[in-house]
């Protein structure tokens, strides 16, 4: 009998759902007969949460304000792009919009020539698929109707 099945066992004991419910003064006798039982321990696995220091932030502010964008910081600190979002909006810094580069929406509507759905020509260029649907319109590119209709 595992230290769980045992642990599981003496709960339900002590539940009111047991046919022969054990009271406190019963549960500390049988403890005490049993001694220690061993336990099985895991370690949990944290996570380690990139915090930036109160420079570090002021330094993204000033960064981004000088044209970096929001996704290059991210990568380079570790943290997620809406981490990078927060502090600039707690620093309140105008964010830009960014669309997509000349070389990605040419890219974005030769995948949408060859077959590709939005979805799929989104996920393959990493992109927000509104971002990139409204930049293949842009460029004049006729959307074939949706496969679900």
């Amino acid at each position: 009998m595992s230290s769980r099945d045992f642990s599981v066992d003496i709960v339900y004991l002590c539940s009111n759902n047991s046919a022969t419910p054990v009271t406190a003064t019963q549960l500390r006798e049988i403890s005490a007969a049993i001694g220690d039982f061993p336990r099985e321990f895991k370690p949990r696995t944290q996570r380690r949460w990139n915090r930036l220091s109160d420079e570090d932030r002021a330094t993204v502010a000033a960064r981004y304000g000088a044209g970096e964008t929001s996704t290059a910081l991210a990568a380079e600190y570790g943290v997620a792009k809406s981490t990078i979002l927060g502090i600039l909006r707690e620093k309140r810094t105008v964010v830009r919009r960014q669309p997509l580069a000349a070389e990605q929406v040419i890219e974005a509507v030769r995948l949408y020539a060859s077959g590709l759905s939005l979805s799929q020509v989104a996920d393959q260029l990493d992109v927000n698929q509104e971002t990139m649907r409204m930049a293949v319109l842009k460029a004049g590119v006729v959307l074939r109707p949706p496969t679900g209709a």
